[in-house]
């Protein structure tokens, strides 16, 4: 279970530079369940639950941007995962299908999500630092995204997630990561033109085909309380993008709980153990909304 803050204060247009069009401010608790079929197929679903507010003077469509919050769920995601190697380094291949939980808002800037429907193919890579850094772990994940087309429009895109952990203890973990995605095809917003610059028709659905770009940083630390209960933090910062919201804050606390095997030390949490298992996300802070 987690929660997430998400604060948004400037809009990144076609030129990457930021631009205050009003605030957004969002609040997403998100139920995240992770089953393990074998010893290394893994399935995984996640809904989050969204409420969102804008306040500023360029609304998109009203009531949806009136200054009130507008909560409802956002997306079901559900992936599934196979181990290939175990030891030193891990290789996880992955297929995640994003699918929209009912039709909701998305010409909003209070819209809680985009509406579409996506499925991604990946790869997950992890690496123990050892014996440079023996306590120290390496994960990254690339993932190509095939996004409905809105309009003749695929707005596919590559997403990138990299995490850098250190174990101060048996107990205590610190993360540094980074999240990356890249849209290689769609449309650019243009700042200061009438509807961006877009045609009537494409207007309306600007945040599903907008060809967004947008790098994320952030840190955070994870303990565990006992073997089979952990909980964490991060926080994150937009630093660069394109067509899309400029993260001013991401913050993210949660808790984790392992049930089964997890929990009678067999394959206990490497935040317990005080070793890394690079086969799976540490933690998982991804933006929730769009």
């Amino acid at each position: 279970m987690s929660y997430q803050f998400i604060l948004v204060r400037n809009h990144y247009f076609s030129t990457g530079v930021p631009e205050n069009v009003g605030h957004v401010l969002s609040h997403a608790m998100t139920m995240d369940v992770d089953y393990s079929l074998t010893n290394r197929l893994a399935v995984r679903a996640v809904i989050p639950f969204v409420a969102a507010k804008y306040t500023g003077t360029k609304p998109h469509q009203l009531p949806a941007d009136d200054g009130t919050y507008h909560s409802t769920f956002q997306d079901l995601l559900i992936d599934l995962r196979y181990q290939l190697t175990k030891g030193r380094i891990a290789l996880t291949p992955f297929f995640r299908a994003v699918v929209p939980s009912h039709s909701y808002t998305y010409f909003a800037h209070s819209a809680v999500g985009r509406d579409v429907h996506e499925y991604h193919t990946g790869i997950t890579f992890g690496r123990r630092l050892n014996p440079v850094l023996p306590k120290a772990y390496l994960q990254a994940r690339y993932s190509y995204a095939f996004v409905e087309q809105i309009l003749g429009i695929a707005p596919n895109r590559s997403d990138v997630e990299a995490q850098l952990g250190y174990f101060v203890s048996r107990r205590l973990s610190i993360i540094g990561q980074g999240q990356w995605m890249h849209t290689h095809a769609g449309v650019d917003h243009l700042f200061g033109v009438y509807h961006s610059g877009l045609p009537d028709d494409l207007y309306p659905h600007h945040d599903q085909i907008g060809k967004a770009s947008l790098l994320d940083l952030g840190g955070g630390a994870a303990y565990a309380v006992n073997r089979s209960l952990v909980a964490f933090f991060a926080l994150g910062h937009s630093m660069e993008g394109r067509n899309t919201h400029a993260h001013a804050a991401v913050l993210t606390v949660g808790i984790s709980r392992s049930f089964g095997a997890g929990s009678d030390g067999k394959t206990a949490l490497a935040h317990t153990t005080g070793q890394p298992e690079p086969q799976r996300a540490a933690v998982c802070t991804c933006v929730k909304t769009k």
